[in-house]
């Protein structure tokens, strides 16, 4: 039986530990390349809807001539034009004229404040997600010079 020729248990055992740390890389490099595609989609998410809403901010704040916060904020254009801003459950809403559109959503929190002819906008955006990614951002306008000045 000199011509048969096998496998030896130890072949075996060597070629199965390779096969399984081969896989074990292989599996470890998937899992990050996903779970860094994952993050980085929820931060860029995060960012868009910060980026949206300032857009819209910073268009209606140079328009309006005065600013009131009452928890909302409310921007008046003109004697009968006027812009507010609202956190409805995680969902940041700008109305005007009726109107109502969505700005932007996962917002976590969302703060307004009017000094000296300043308005600020403080929102996070926290988009749902197993990594817990949160963007915060800061935005000031000045109110369109008044009539008085």
């Amino acid at each position: 039986m000199k011509g048969q020729e096998g496998v030896t248990l130890v072949e075996l055992l060597v070629a199965v530990a390779v096969t399984g740390i081969i896989v074990v890389f292989l599996g470890t490099a998937i899992y990050q390349i996903i779970t860094i595609t994952e993050y980085g989609n929820d931060r860029l998410t995060a960012m868009h809807e910060l980026q949206n809403a300032a857009h819209w901010f910073n268009l209606d704040g140079q328009r309006a001539s005065t600013a009131n916060v009452n928890g909302d904020l409310l921007l008046t254009i003109s004697a009968n034009n006027s812009i507010t801003y609202s956190l409805a459950g995680t969902e940041l809403h700008r109305t005007a004229g009726g109107n109502q559109m969505t700005l932007a959503r996962n917002i976590s929190s969302a703060d307004f404040a009017v000094q000296n002819r300043v308005i600020t906008m403080s929102l996070t955006s926290s988009p749902e997600g197993r990594d817990n990614v949160s963007e915060n951002g800061t935005y000031k306008v000045y109110l369109r010079p008044s009539e008085e000045d």
